[in-house]
């Protein structure tokens, strides 16, 4: 349900009441289309280049690519997809069209094609193919393979590929798959045709193309073994008798070879294969590490003969809902694909047996490092906390040589990846991290001791969501050995010796409060053994000031030391590392210097920056951000941020728009690209001449809007003290649970003037009640989540009474309120906005509500965003700052006035 200002779009711009003293102009309508959005970077594998995208305000956008000897940018206009090859000699991407010329393709029914694009980096020439789709390099580098665009209708396409040595190219035709195995230059392809489908495979080493097999079945997920040229795919196996499609699995332990021998797992033969189950698609098999067993997924087949029969009569459309269902049927009706692929993890063994090792698919499951264990994470137990929001688990492992199952934790609530060695599992208490030995079973204390002794704390303390098990801080990680766990006190890491001999404390962020965690440079890395730390090196690790709002980098050094490398007044992040070269990326941006690329060695003391993002916005005005602190009328220190009206004069005394969500002070030095179809930004407001005030708000149970405005009124109070807005023109706004607080302040605070509800709640009474129509009831979200009640409405009236904006709107302080929802909102029922709309016209009071039909939680189509975002301007101006009302605001708008207006602009 989060929508934060600064992540959110922005509003169109005026020129109103712009001050003519001001030295530069604002930010107008016609400038928007230029300004620039930085998309994600990425450095060549030796750190030689660096490209990134750029997306601007009129949709387009385009990759920039700089490096080499003459080290200045390329823009490639529309282009998107860009990789680097294995060895840095090559750069490809896909190229686009404008978004004008897009919507004129979809219009016409045209398709939308892309060009690819091949830049050789020490040379600039550059290759094109037209109507390509999509492109892969070899990782062990030389060739690519380059998939022309599917003929309408059809799953096939033509596959060309190249050879970049010697700039051949081999054209393939009808593949429906492709993969390139990591260790050789081989790529592996099904093929479908008339004549006969099969699997085939290019040798780089040789330029040719063999077919591995061949028949009238189709050939799908094609899984190579990591590092090897040992492959597999699944063969179908179609039987009449069932409605549902069986696989035979196919092996060659090394596919490149000129006499590889297949390996075939028929389930009809094999010893061990679970009866009634077949070898499902959904999951693409995996290998073990040292390829002996092979991992697959297997489902329960449905047979014809229970498939239900078509009736004589016509069948109601009815739905059974039961007090029992955990998942209720929106959600499994959202889940429906996902259901259907739910598949158990399964083993196929170098003697040819077969193991199963999953039990339920529906539940989750892991084969953990080492091969010995598959994990399976069970909530089957506990119906009810999984309908209300206290979710505890069961914790289930297999040998997976044996199959054997076996529960190794029992209603545990925060459980995390298992060790590098895959042998022991990590819980968290509430209090004390704890881990299992899976064999065993034993379980060992790992903070107990460190806790009372050094007043060492763990648990999260600003999540402030009521549980009755408490979260620790971050997600904890493993040294490279297996033997220690790393954890998170609220600046700090610690070490804890997986024996339970103890701890230490490896950084003192405490000291001037700044948080310090590890940096996993391999990003999403996906097993524990890449994400584990090598403690005999230098650990990367990001640095945060809690209060200042600093951030930077150091580094933990082997001999315990931690180097600070960088610390500032800025929002530093995105810290990326080239693959075989000690480059580094990393990103800078503050609110009034757009973001940018940065590019260093392993110190960061050498930075230089690469990309230059918005350099126009020099020309223009600009505000300014202010971290503030202030205390809440219930005495909780807080802080927040300030953002000054661009051209500010001191002298003058302007209206203030306040945004709330939760916690915002975070972003602080967040840059807000002004965008033309956003409707909450810090950026727009500024420049249209007010502050913007971002408290923070910290929560105690059942009080989600009374503690509301014990924050917002301290804050706006803070600011009013220091003389620098005009109290009688303070405006607020906010969505979804923000949108909530927006009703709460409006029917409550006496600071506010005006306020615009963007898709919020309403009536506590009717809502807790209702449901997240994509996904699950209320409760889970009422109780333990964001609205933080706890108990259930009945257990405390007085509590769904004091926080219920339904039931003072006839005593409402703000002289209106705006109120926008979407017609199909699955998140916040739109009833929510009916209900108050109707109890404001009841009562008298001034309310004006924008419905967007078709539109869910947020507001998807373009034209609608941007429609909502004049309509806030307009509002706010006329209720703060004394602009003539369009007529909208004044008398509505009839249904013949608007259908009049959607007839003369059809398309």
């Amino acid at each position: 349900m989060r929508r934060s200002l600064l992540q959110s779009a922005v509003l169109l711009l005026s020129l109103a009441g712009v001050s003519a003293a001001q030295d530069k102009p604002l930010v107008t309508q016609k400038d928007l289309a230029k300004w620039e959005a930085l998309g994600p970077s990425r450095l060549s594998p030796d750190g030689s280049w660096i490209s990134w995208t750029i997306t601007r305000g009129d949709q387009d956008g385009d990759v920039r690519l700089r490096g080499g000897k003459a080290d200045s940018t390329i823009v490639i206009p529309f282009g998107q997809s860009a990789a680097f090859s294995s060895d840095s000699k090559w750069f490809a991407y896909l190229v686009g069209v404008s978004t004008k010329d897009r919507e004129k393709l979809v219009k016409d029914k045209k398709p939308v094609r892309t060009q690819f694009a091949l830049r050789n980096l020490a040379t600039g020439e550059i290759t094109t193919i037209a109507d390509v789709s999509s492109f892969a390099f070899a990782p062990t580098g030389g060739f690519i393979s380059v998939t022309r665009a599917a003929a309408e209708g059809k799953k096939v396409s033509d596959l060309l590929v190249l050879d970049l040595m010697k700039t051949t190219r081999i054209s393939l035709a009808n593949v429906a798959e492709q993969a390139w195995s990591e260790a050789k230059p081989l790529l592996a392809m099904t093929t479908v045709v008339d004549a006969g489908n099969s699997v085939q495979l290019f040798d780089g080493s040789t330029g040719s193309v063999r077919v591995l097999e061949s028949s009238p079945s189709l050939y799908r997920t094609i899984s190579w073994r990591p590092k090897s040229d040992a492959l597999a795919v699944l063969r179908t196996n179609v039987n009449k008798d069932f409605a549902d499609t069986a696989h035979t699995i196919l092996s060659w332990n090394s596919a490149g070879a000129a006499d590889a021998k297949m390996r075939v797992l028929d389930p009809a033969t094999a010893k061990g294969f679970p009866a009634g189950m077949r070898v499902a698609e959904y999951r693409r098999p995996v290998w073990s590490n040292d390829g002996r067993t092979f991992f697959f997924g297997v489902q329960k087949r449905f047979s014809v003969a229970d498939a239900i029969k078509k009736s004589d009569e016509t069948v109601s459309d009815v739905e059974i809902w039961h007090v029992k269902d955990v998942q209720t049927i929106p959600s499994q009706r959202s889940a429906e694909t996902r259901d259907l692929h739910a598949t158990s993890y399964a083993a196929w063994h170098a003697d040819g047996s077969v193991a199963q090792l999953g039990q339920n698919p529906a539940n989750t499951e892991a084969i953990l490092e080492g091969d010995r264990y598959a994990t399976e994470i069970d909530a089957t137990g506990y119906p009810w906390g999984e309908k209300f929001g206290r979710r505890d688990l069961d914790v289930w492992a297999t040998d997976v040589a044996t199959g054997q199952h076996k529960k190794v934790l029992e209603k545990v609530r925060h459980v995390y990846s298992p060790d590098p060695t895959g042998s022991h599992i990590p819980t968290f208490d509430g209090k004390d991290y704890w881990i299992t030995d899976i064999s065993s079973g034993a379980k060992t204390n790992l903070t107990a001791g460190i806790r009372a002794s050094q007043k060492v704390d763990f648990v999260d303390r600003d999540d402030d969501h009521p549980t009755d098990i408490p979260p620790p801080i971050g997600q904890p990680s493993w040294s490279k050995d297996g033997s220690k766990l790393l954890v998170n006190s609220e600046y700090d890491i610690w070490e804890l010796a997986c024996d339970g001999s103890g701890g230490k404390r490896l950084t003192n962020g405490a000291k001037d409060g700044v948080m310090h965690r590890l940096v996993v440079l391999r990003g999403f890395a996906a097993t524990p053994a890449e994400r584990a730390v090598d403690m005999s090196k230098p650990v990367w690790l990001s640095l945060y000031g809690k209060k200042t709002k600093q951030s930077g980098y150091a580094q933990l050094m082997p001999n315990g030391d931690v180097k600070r490398l960088l610390l500032e007044d800025a929002a530093v992040g995105s810290l990326a590392k080239a693959d075989s070269a000690e480059k580094y990326s990393f990103t800078r941006q503050t609110f009034v210097q757009s973001p940018n690329v940065f590019v260093s060695g392993p110190t960061l003391a050498d930075a230089k920056r690469v990309s230059d993002s918005n350099p126009f916005q020099k020309d223009y005005a600009w505000g300014k951000a202010e971290l503030i602190n202030f205390t809440s009328t219930v005495g909780k220190p807080l802080q927040g941020i300030l953002y000054y009206p661009a051209n500010w004069d001191s002298k003058k005394k302007y209206p203030m728009i306040v945004y709330t969500y939760e916690l915002l002070s975070q972003g602080l030095h967040g840059y807000v690209v002004p965008r033309e179809n956003s409707y909450y930004n810090a950026t727009v407001f500024t420049q249209n001449g007010y502050f913007v005030l971002m408290p923070d708000i910290v929560f105690r149970a059942r009080q989600p809007g009374v503690d509301t405005q014990a924050s917002v009124d301290a804050a706006i109070t803070s600011v009013i003290n220091r003389g620098l807005v005009d109290p009688a023109n303070v405006g607020h706004t906010g969505h979804s649970q923000g949108g909530y607080e927006a009703y709460f302040l409006a029917t409550h605070s006496k600071l506010i003037k005006t306020a615009v509800a963007g898709a919020g709640i309403t009536d506590m009474n009717s809502f807790a009640g209702q449901m997240h129509w994509s996904s699950v009831p209320e409760f889970d979200h009422w109780e333990t989540g964001q609205f933080r009640m706890e108990v259930a409405p009945w257990d405390d009236r007085a509590a769904m009474s004091r926080n219920n904006p339904l039931e003072h709107v006839q005593d409402m302080p703000a002289k209106s309120i705006l109120m926008e929802i979407g017609g199909d909102d699955p998140t916040v029922d739109m009833r929510q906005g009916v209900e108050f709309w109707n109890y404001a016209r009841r009562a008298g009071k001034e309310a004006v509500m924008l419905l967007y039909p078709g539109e869910g939680h947020g507001l998807g189509k373009r034209q609608n965003a941007i429609d909502y975002e004049r309509r806030i301007l307009q509002w706010f101006g006329h209720y703060l700052k004394g602009e003539p009302a369009p007529k909208w605001i004044t008398d509505g708008q009839s249904w013949i006035e608007r259908k009049a207006v959607l007839d003369a602009n059809k398309p």
